[in-house]
């Protein structure tokens, strides 16, 4: 589920694997990467149901540790943050990617630990440019902090 680019993907192949099992899942949709094919396909059916599909691939030792997801916007573009060992140290090395190749300057792109969720929030607010500053509704998904969206939200409502 963690590789699965696109939203609408992760969301069909977790509800079929709740309803039907893991077999029930066709193994192209289990990929990290759809064919164009593919990708047509779920643009066709509605364009958001191809966001997140054209994220650049994870980098070895790589893993998303949250994404943004503009939730109403008519293509459902997604921005990830994603993280890796240094392989020369000890830190933690971020970087922020989106499906139009932006240049993310990051408030911070080494750490030494992991981020807490508030500090996730902060990434991508602090980020240049802040996927954050849109007039679209922003959704947060992450396998790691759950609370993510809960957390951007009571952060909102206190600036």
């Amino acid at each position: 589920m963690r590789r699965i680019k696109g939203n609408y993907r992760r969301f069909f192949v977790y509800r079929s694997i709740q309803e039907d099992g893991l077999e029930s899942i066709p193994p192209a949709w289990l990929d990290h990467d759809l064919s164009e094919a593919l990708k047509g396909f779920l643009g066709a059916q509605a364009p958001n149901a191809r966001g997140g599909e054209d994220l650049p691939d994870l980098e070895d030792g790589e893993v998303e540790i949250a994404r943004l997801t503009l939730a109403n916007a008519v293509h459902g573009e997604v921005t990830s943050l994603r993280a890796r060992h240094d392989p020369n140290g000890d830190a933690i090395l971020l970087r922020m990617v989106d499906e139009y190749d932006t240049e993310f300057e990051l408030p911070c792109r080494e750490i030494e630990s992991p981020l807490t969720a508030e500090e996730v929030v902060e990434v991508f607010r602090d980020a240049a440019p802040s996927p954050m500053d849109t007039s679209c509704e922003i959704e947060f998904q992450s396998f790691f902090y759950p609370k993510l969206g809960q957390v951007a939200e009571r952060k909102a409502n206190a600036s």
